[in-house]
């Protein structure tokens, strides 16, 4: 019953949505399977995939347009960015684990065992250095 509800539901969105749109858009071609999320955006629109493994193959492309599909390797969930304590959270008592990964990355090891040092690497470039100092700032304050 879910499931008819949620194929209903999509069958309408599509129809509202190149209604309300008014535009030259069409949808020539489409499948549905079973899959993951992602979200892309662009001028005023917004556009969510996949419900499913995407059909493979080469890129569709229209105009301004690009949709480009594959297959999901897999997601390896890492360490959240600035939470250096673990506790699920990143505020201020980060401060002291996050200047102590950067300082003494041993000591970081042993005083949070179960923590990934990782976690440090705010600027995502593969390590814990100095140019991390900037992102945390702006992950503690919510910039």
């Amino acid at each position: 019953m879910t499931e008819h509800r949620l194929l209903t539901g999509t069958v309408l969105l599509f129809l509202t949505v190149g209604v309300a749109a008014g535009g030259d858009f069409t949808l020539d071609w489409w499948t549905i399977a079973g899959g993951g999320d992602t979200w892309t955006t662009g001028g005023n629109f917004e556009l969510s995939g996949t419900i499913g493994q995407p059909a493979v193959g080469a890129a569709m492309t229209g105009g301004d347009f690009a949709l480009t599909s594959g297959f999901w390797s897999g997601v390896v969930a890492g360490p959240t960015p600035g939470d250096l304590n673990c506790d699920g959270a990143v505020n201020f008592d980060d401060i002291n684990p996050f200047v102590l990964a950067l300082g003494d990355p041993a000591g970081y090891h042993v005083a949070y065992p179960n923590c990934d040092i990782l976690a440090a690497d705010c600027d995502f470039d593969g390590d814990v250095d100095f140019d991390d100092i900037n992102s945390f700032v702006a992950l503690l304050t919510g910039g």
